[in-house]
């Protein structure tokens, strides 16, 4: 256990009825797969009892297999976002999925990328970005971009979902959601859909990225974390 992890022994634990009520959900993911192991149970749940879900992407993780022969950047591209569209068929079929398609490790934050984020969120929306603290340099930019467009939203309520950071001591306050069992499943069958990063699927550069059994096994079991809910300006 993380010292993240376990500061979380005194968090509270909120259905996706009250952290949602009647408002849209919007997912920001870095890269594709981010949206499940962050908050796919909570998209199923939120899917399930009404709430309008969009998802936003914003890399093309193109580069999780960097020396790969068989598997150059612009197929691992398109294939990611198949595996993304796919896993948030089952998760919230209903949902706009929203691919801005940037490079991996090259997420944007400026007035332009968050100009153009600002018009896929809906009014009164609540808006999970990644954590600042995650050490990954895209989650770090779309918590920034997040902030970005939320500093000019009255309207809608930003918190952040942590990924990389839950394995760290660094502490924040936090939230853990309770889900659904089915919610639980789906999330199962939508990380299975992110064949490229889950298995190894991509065979030809040993050093390329694969999540571990024990990380994957963690995002399964594990409750869903949201930090730092806040309501802007």
């Amino acid at each position: 256990m993380s010292g993240f992890l376990n500061a979380l022994d005194t968090a509270r634990h909120l259905s996706p009825a009250e952290l949602l009520g009647d408002r849209p959900l919007v997912v920001i993911a870095p890269h594709p797969d981010d949206e499940t192991l962050g908050c796919g149970a909570l998209l199923f749940d939120a899917a399930r009892r009404g709430n309008a879900c969009h998802i936003v992407c914003v890399t093309d993780g193109s580069r999780s297999h960097p020396n790969s022969m068989m598997w150059p950047a612009d197929r691992i591209a398109q294939v990611r976002q198949e595996e993304l569209r796919a896993a948030c068929a089952i998760l919230a079929p209903a949902a706009t999925v929203s691919w801005m398609g940037h490079g991996d490790c090259q997420a944007p934050d400026d007035a332009h990328t968050a100009t153009i984020l600002d018009v896929l969120i809906p009014s009164n929306a609540l808006v999970l970005a990644s954590w600042a603290m995650d050490p990954h340099i895209d989650h770090r930019r779309v918590a920034s971009l997040a902030r970005r467009v939320a500093a000019d939203r009255s309207d809608i309520t930003l918190g952040f979902y942590p990924i990389w950071g839950r394995f760290t001591d660094l502490i924040a306050p936090a939230d853990l959601l309770v889900a659904s069992d089915p919610a639980k499943a789906a999330k199962r069958q939508a990380l299975a859909c992110h064949r490229t990063q889950m298995t190894r699927l991509i065979d030809d550069d040993p050093a390329g990225f694969v999540m571990t059994d024990a990380h994957q096994a963690h995002f399964l079991s594990h409750p869903e974390i949201v930090l730092a809910l806040q309501r802007h300006p």
